[in-house]
């Protein structure tokens, strides 16, 4: 039962490291799977086991203590996602349930932030129309290498600060990574004489 013991120990360290710092620290490669195994094997333990012996008590406190540890664990690397959502970054660290997350969270805000930019532009710019096109006009906010669009066609290399045409899928990924920002292009509404 030694394993058991170093996965405490893992998800001690991995509390503590995520408790000290403001960055999402990287998971170990099948963390999820090994504390699936480590509880399942537990639980067996204690379903067979004498329930007046100690080291059944031992074991019931561990599964307590492991469990909350990871269910702050898991609340902690929330909270840094949320952050990161709101922020515009992606944390590369992200396991790849966290990916999903931090996906839906961005599309929920990113609509949240549309509509209220459309509340907000239809009383500035009221007369004005936002350009629909296949593409999206970007501001990239770091250097970024090239890159073969959606269209097969080939874009960049990119410095900080350009401003690129792309295809709305790529642009789109590199928006929801917060390596560039999109710009609105309007026109003003021509009235009928």
């Amino acid at each position: 039962m030694s394993g058991e013991v170093s996965i405490y120990e893992l998800v001690y360290e991995l509390w503590r490291i995520e408790n000290s710092t403001d960055e999402l620290g990287k998971l170990p490669e099948g963390f999820e799977e090994k504390l699936r195994e480590y509880f399942s094997r537990l639980k067996s333990y204690l379903r067979i086991s004498d329930k007046m012996m100690l080291s059944t008590s031992l074991r019931e406190a561990e599964v307590e203590a492991v469990s909350k540890l990871v269910k702050s664990l898991f609340e902690i690397r929330l909270a840094k996602i949320i952050r990161a959502v709101e922020s515009g970054t992606y944390p590369e660290t992200m396991s790849g349930f966290e990916k999903n997350i931090y996906m839906s969270l961005h599309r929920i805000l990113t609509e949240h932030r549309k509509y209220v930019e459309s509340i907000i532009m239809a009383t500035s710019y009221s007369g004005w129309n936002i350009i629909e096109s296949n593409y999206d006009v970007v501001c990239f906010q770091q250097d970024f290498p090239q890159i073969v669009g959606e269209d097969l066609k080939t874009y960049g290399p990119f410095k900080k600060g350009d401003i690129a045409v792309l295809p709305k899928a790529n642009a789109q990924t590199l928006v929801v990574k917060g390596l560039v920002y999109r710009i609105t292009i309007m026109t003003p509404e021509l009235g009928e004489e």
